[in-house]
């Protein structure tokens, strides 16, 4: 059970990748009773993934050592270890795990590594309704600089309606990715179903992420493809569509995402920091992003933000989601 417990919040990133696949398995094994079962399908279906990693878990927990027990055998047999390679490295205990093969990790070593394409809209249209995104100049200038530093060819797109957003995603798909990676950044006005163009027409989350599905875009098949998206979409609003994916996004649903003026958003900040001390340390991208988490988790707006309705001041948790299926890392340049 402490086992569980020690690693839950690692574990719902992992299970979360394929609820179903996971469900399926512990209804198989008798871990959960047919009123559970339905329960944990209705998670799936009406709220998200990520729920139901959080109920499942917390349900072992609290079935006792016992159930806990069983729950980690079934993470240990081998079609939950090649669906989720990421819980090898988990389950094995430090002492056991010298001589054991470090978990497979995606092909990094093209020159370059990559495209990493950039959607910066920060004027909008008077019609739109929609403020200036003033200090997101300074988030791109960081994007910029880590992801040349990381070998990546950077491509910056500024101020597009989101017809002309969209075509941008499309030609992409569209194109031939001999890099071992694909990475984009979106910073707009977000709303609830997706992010507005400067016009104030909305590009919807299936619009962003379907184009690289496999079918879509066969050169970045199996490689994987990394989108960094200042937003706080909610399941179902977005699906990934394939293997291979990993989002991070700037906050939970319902929690905003703040940024300064003049030193650019927390999100984007923290995740630049992180990146540049991390992949100097060889350390993996969810192990980068669970800092970020913990880092962007502990601000708090000062006293010259608008207060809240309780008179509270406002916080901000990062989120991720991900069907990657190897170790991603992103190895810095030698000094």
């Amino acid at each position: 059970m402490e086992i569980v417990r020690q690693h839950k919040t690692t574990l719902i990133r992992i299970l979360s990748g394929d609820a179903t696949f996971v469900l399926q398995h512990v209804h198989q094994a008798k871990l959960i009773m047919g009123h559970e079962y339905d329960n944990l399908k209705d998670d799936i279906s009406h709220h998200s993934r990520q729920d139901f990693a959080i109920n499942l878990l917390d349900k072992m927990i609290h079935k006792g050592d016992k159930q806990c027990h069983k729950f980690l055998e079934l993470l240990e047999h081998d079609e939950m270890q090649e669906t989720f390679p990421l819980l090898n490295d988990l389950l094995i205990p430090p002492a056991l795990r010298q001589g054991v093969p470090k978990i497979n990790e995606y092909k990094m070593s093209s020159d370059p590594r990559g495209a990493c394409v950039i959607i910066n809209n920060m004027h909008f249209d008077k019609s739109s309704g929609l403020s200036p995104q003033r200090g997101s100049e300074v988030d791109v200038a960081c994007l910029d600089e880590v992801f040349k530093w990381l070998a990546f060819t950077v491509e910056l797109h500024t101020d597009k309606t989101a017809v002309e957003m969209k075509e941008i995603l499309k030609e992409l798909s569209r194109r031939e990715h001999n890099g071992d990676c694909f990475v984009c950044c979106i910073l707009s006005h977000d709303s609830e179903g997706g992010f507005f163009g400067t016009d104030g027409q909305v590009v919807r989350p299936s619009d962003i992420l379907q184009p690289f599905a496999r079918a879509n875009c066969p050169s970045l098949a199996d490689k994987p493809k990394v989108f960094i998206l200042h937003t706080g979409w909610e399941q179902p609003e977005y699906a990934i569509p394939d293997s291979d994916f990993l989002l991070a996004l700037a906050t939970i649903p319902g929690l905003h995402s703040y940024r300064n003026t003049s030193r650019g958003s927390w999100f984007i900040q923290s995740l630049y920091k992180m990146l540049k001390e991390g992949c100097k340390r060889g350390e993996d991208i969810l192990t980068i992003l669970s800092q970020v988490i913990v880092e962007v988790s502990t601000f708090e707006t000062n006293h010259t933000a608008p207060p809240s309705v309780f008179g509270l001041s406002f916080r901000q948790i990062p989120h991720i989601d991900l069907t990657l299926r190897r170790r991603l890392v992103f190895h810095a340049p030698a000094d």
